[in-house]
């Protein structure tokens, strides 16, 4: 049987959601946060884009979860296809032809076959690992910068704490609305390829904008800017910002394509408010660890 997720129980006591919503400098590290993910996806952009849209995110989070709590033995395909269906994150089809992905890029190595197919354990690469523990010390390292700790040099010490937390992390991120269920503005670029990166090549390039302003300018100026290095055209990128500039969430300053790029504060918030509840998931998983 796959591995239950149960509803995490309450954030113990340490830096949680309030405390970080509150936090006066959570903005700029959060566009700190988006700009080293950012140089992250040019650095190893094949294992970056196996989160390239939401859907495929939890389902690499989902596996690599459910891996780690196995360990050595790895794991079983057959057990992820039901724990996908579970947590309705996508259809039978997709989740298989995500393994097998991982299996081609070698993100992960098959183990011997059983009897049946569907019991073979799939082992994470030593590549894949990293990744993902450059994505726990990025997130750490935001924390860091909130309350003055020392998180991210501790699991430097001690890389252990990665196969320890990463499933108390996705317990919590699965049971949350704000992670399964995107907000409707960031809806709209969440199931695009690297709509993730893209968002958060929009919040490293913001500029300063005036005490309770609507509208936050970027450093934005054309669409080739918006678009590099990321995986996606022109005319998608096109299409996907149409329905955001009808609402009004994003725009240019004067000629479309050739001005200043700019976010409503709507956007904003939203973007803030999914970044905060990741990081309060991963501090409770901390919190956890450490207790």
């Amino acid at each position: 049987m796959p591995t239950p997720f149960p509803v995490p129980q309450p954030l113990p006591p340490g830096l949680d959601r309030t405390a970080i919503a509150a936090h006066p400098a959570l903005r700029a590290v959060l566009k700190v946060q988006a700009g080293a993910f950012l140089a992250v996806h040019r650095q190893i952009p094949r294992i970056a884009a196996i989160f390239g849209t939401q859907q495929r995110y939890l389902l690499a989070q989902l596996a690599t979860a459910m891996a780690f709590e196995r360990g050595e033995r790895g794991l079983v395909v057959a057990h992820f296809l039901e724990a996908v269906k579970e947590h309705a994150i996508a259809s039978r089809n997709t989740a298989i032809s995500f393994v097998e992905e991982m299996l081609h890029y070698r993100m992960a190595q098959a183990g011997p076959a059983g009897a049946d197919r569907r019991s073979r354990p799939v082992v994470l690469a030593g590549s894949t690992v990293a990744a993902l523990e450059t994505w726990l010390a990025l997130h750490l390292e935001s924390l860091d910068a909130l309350d003055g700790g020392s998180r991210r040099a501790t699991l430097r010490r001690d890389p252990g704490l990665l196969a320890q937390m990463h499933p108390r992390i996705v317990r919590q991120l699965l049971s949350s609305k704000t992670t399964m269920q995107p907000a409707r503005i960031l809806a709209l670029f969440s199931d695009m390829n690297d709509g993730g990166l893209l968002m958060d090549k929009i919040i490293a390039s913001l500029d300063d904008a005036p005490a309770g302003a609507e509208r936050f300018p970027t450093r934005i100026r054309s669409f080739g800017q918006l678009s590099e290095p990321l995986r996606i055209t022109r005319t998608h990128l096109l299409r996907k910002l149409a329905a955001s500039e009808r609402t009004a969430h994003v725009g240019w300053s004067a000629k479309r394509g050739a001005s200043i790029f700019w976010i409503s504060r709507d956007f904003l918030t939203e973007y803030e408010a999914y970044q905060i509840d990741k990081l309060a998931c991963i501090e409770a998983a901390w919190q956890a660890a450490a207790a």
